[in-house]
């Protein structure tokens, strides 16, 4: 299916691996001209090779500063913008004893003052152009809180706020703001990640990965293209009348009717 996506620009923070990597491989596999912006430049330099015609851009999201200075960067390089993929950040685990608060600050700088940044920086540009599209990736945690990711699921939860109240204020210009979801998802994050319960189940790794596919009503761990494919379809006028939402990309396994 053609998604009409040809030639549109596409920004993808936290794009030099994993999910982000996927996405912006996918944006350009659809058509569009992508820029993806990273911290460090060994890894964006990598993306770069694997993703043709990508450009990239080094820059700290938590910084309002930098994340105004790739914005211009990117118009001044392609002209315009469309597609902002918010994706920077990471899931940060443990009970409250053992997060720092510092730690809790930088989390919150990276997944929520970040994207507040990015869209007040496009903003002004995706008005003076009639639209565009800010799709914030935000993990399951924002909507099924644990004992031990409470620091992601405030944060998270802060994340689906910031997208609905988002997404009221950019309507009117026909900037459509959304979010994708994810969960079980096998990717660069989840190989490092100390699984929900382990200590109380006693399994290896391997046997993890198998209860998380148990608990999936697909039977398997999502990729990092499957949250590709939900990305690229929000971008596209074929979901010109989905706004403020939340798509799930979990195989099911969020139980959750709200």
């Amino acid at each position: 299916m053609d998604l009409g996506l040809t030639d549109k620009v596409a920004l993808v923070t936290g794009g030099s691996s994993g999910i982000g990597l996927a996405i912006a491989a996918k944006l350009a596999a659809e058509g569009c001209k992508v820029a993806i912006a990273g911290r460090q430049q060994s890894k964006l330099d990598a993306a770069a090779a694997e993703v043709p015609g990508a450009r990239v851009f080094a820059a700290d999201v938590r910084d309002p500063a930098q994340v105004a200075r790739i914005v211009n960067q990117v118009i001044a390089g392609f002209g315009r913008i469309d597609i902002v993929v918010s994706n920077a950040g990471t899931h940060l685990p443990g009970r409250i004893e053992d997060v720092e608060t510092e730690a809790l600050t930088q989390h919150f700088e990276t997944k929520v003052i970040g994207p507040w940044a990015l869209a007040k920086a496009v903003a002004p540009h995706m008005r003076r152009q009639g639209g565009g599209r800010f799709i914030v990736i935000i993990g399951q945690a924002g909507k099924v809180p644990q004992v031990n990711g409470i620091a992601s699921a405030i944060i998270n939860a802060a994340q689906h706020a910031f997208v609905k109240s988002l997404s009221d204020d950019f309507a009117r210009d026909k900037i459509l703001v959304n979010a994708v979801c994810p969960s079980r998802i096998k990717s660069p994050l989840t190989d490092g990640l100390t699984l929900y319960n382990e200590v109380f189940l006693g399994r290896s790794l391997e046997q993890q990965e198998s209860r998380w596919g148990a608990e999936v009503p697909l039977g398997r761990w999502g990729t990092p293209v499957d949250i590709a494919n939900a990305v690229a379809f929000l971008a596209s006028d074929r979901a010109s009348f989905i706004v403020g939402s939340n798509i799930d990309v979990d195989g099911g396994h969020q139980r959750s009717i709200f």
